[in-house]
């Protein structure tokens, strides 16, 4: 493994960012990042505690109270998160490292995302410079002029797996919309928003607009539950979302939650496989489907079933699994010992309960190192199975059959979530008809794809609110109306 230590400066290992300033952290608590394909220490970064965080919350809420930024023209706000974009661009290549050095996502892929995030910021800039914060309706006496204000303080919590790009979601619609922000970086890859940090300084955002911490657990839910945090932006696991929905329940904050996916992909009967399993093979099992999006369920029709198996397994059989570094590397290691194991355990209950293997299922041979998992294909598949029901979080995907398209419709909204899913037919418009009864919060038509533009989230326990677009704008959003009167 490349050594990248070399091109951070210290202060990205020993300490936080916050109201504008580099400060070591409280207790000198540390975390060490590991490599998931060595399992080797890569470095070790300062950890917060709640004296950590109950700092950053002050700056945030002073900056938002005191400072400039609230006030500024939507204009300016635009000016500097375009500046904020410039800044990371430079720093593209090391972003991307850093998310194979710290997860084990390969490079490519890596790459992928980090050029997804700088979009992301570059989105909200353009749409602050553009969106109507203000406007004027008439009323009986006069007319109301309805304002968009920002919601004040925002907590935002990342997921290890995707930080940059999801940080970037976030960041870019709370700074557009004028608010003041806590990043909460995850433990297993924290640097990428310290690197912001950085980026933020050279860009000239005033102190305190963006703090920047790296906590665990407990320190995040310190922060989430903090009444001086106005809103809270979570990306990350059902059961935390909804202890985090739970926490700002009871005190009325806003929260917007992404949480977990169970994506089935519908493959029509008239679908030209040949044009659609090369669209939806990368979106099955992204980053050893460590994705939440992942179209982890496909759903083929009966006449078809052998003929899908066959196709699709076919593909994944030739995934290269191996070293994140390697450019031909297609499928990498799963984050951890722990996820390694999670997910080896959901295979063997499949096993169990019948469904049967038709391609990996296992360790693969000759890694002595790494928490790798063989690309592994499931069919016999009923949708009782937890297979078929659970996020699994690695490289599974299940095949199912059905008898006709209203059954397909049945069995992929026959989940608690409700994240994604996708519709394979020549019959265009056919497909969308099935698509808009798809209960979930994206579909794509023939193919997927990552749009700034387009708002994200799910229905059911797949979450809260949606980021992306002007939706992930107005998350960061009060609503106000003044009623004026006729002029004397």
């Amino acid at each position: 493994m490349p050594d990248i230590t070399d091109e951070l400066t210290p202060k990205l290992l020993e300490c936080f960012f916050i109201n504008g300033a580099w400060v070591a952290g409280h207790s000198g608590r540390r975390a060490a990042v590991i490599h998931p394909a060595t399992e080797a220490t890569v470095f070790e970064v300062a950890l917060a505690d709640t004296s950590d965080m109950d700092r950053a919350i002050a700056a945030a809420r002073h900056a938002f109270d005191h400072g400039p930024w609230p006030t500024m023209s939507a204009g300016e706000r635009a000016q500097l998160l375009a500046r904020l974009a410039d800044r990371l661009a430079l720093r593209s290549d090391l972003l991307a490292r850093l998310a194979t050095a710290q997860v084990g996502m390969p490079i490519s892929f890596a790459e992928i995302l980090v050029q997804a995030g700088l979009a992301r910021y570059r989105y909200y800039a353009e749409l602050a410079a553009s969106y109507a914060f203000e406007d004027r309706r008439p009323t009986a006496r006069g007319h109301a002029r309805v304002r968009r204000e920002p919601v004040g303080v925002a907590a935002l919590i990342a997921p290890w797996n995707a930080a940059f790009p999801v940080t970037a979601q976030k960041v870019g619609a709370a700074l557009a919309a004028g608010c003041t922000c806590i990043v909460k970086s995850p433990v297993e890859s924290p640097v990428e928003g310290l690197i912001l940090a950085e980026c933020a300084m050279e860009a000239g955002l005033p102190p305190g607009v963006l703090n920047v911490v790296t906590a665990d657990r407990p320190e995040s839910a310190y922060l989430v539950a903090s009444p001086e945090v106005d809103k809270i932006s979570f990306t990350g696991s059902v059961a935390a979302g909804r202890q985090i929905g739970l926490s700002a329940a009871d005190r009325m904050a806003r929260v917007t939650l992404e949480l977990g996916g169970k994506s089935a992909a519908i493959f029509l009967e008239d679908v030209d496989l040949a044009a659609a399993l090369p669209a939806l093979a990368p979106f099955t099992m992204p980053f050893a489907g460590q994705i939440c999006f992942a179209q982890t369920r496909i759903l083929a029709p009966q006449s078809r079933l052998d003929e899908v198996v066959a196709a699709y397994a076919g593909i994944v059989g030739t995934l290269r699994l191996g070293d994140p570094w390697d450019r031909q590397t297609q499928v990498g290691p799963v984050l951890n010992a722990r996820q390694r194991d999670r997910v080896l355990g959901y295979i063997a209950e499949g096993r169990d309960e019948g469904a049967r293997i038709v391609l990996g299922g296992g360790q693969p041979a000759g890694f002595n190192r790494g928490y790798f998992i063989e690309p592994t294909v499931f069919v016999d598949v009923t949708p009782q199975m937890a297979i078929a029901r659970e996020e699994i979080f690695g490289p599974v995907v299940t095949v199912q059959g059905y008898a006709d398209e209203e059954e397909a419709i049945q069995i992929a909204n026959d989940s608690e979530l409700g994240l994604s899913g996708s519709v394979y037919g020549r019959d265009v418009e056919h497909a969308y008809e099935i698509a808009c009864r798809i209960r979930t919060g994206q579909v794509g038509i023939n193919g997927m794809e990552l749009a700034p533009s387009v708002p994200f989230g799910g229905y059911k326990s797949s979450g809260l609110g949606r980021e992306g677009g002007p939706e992930g704008l107005e998350a960061f959003l009060e609503t106000k109306a003044v009623f004026m009167p006729v002029p004397a």
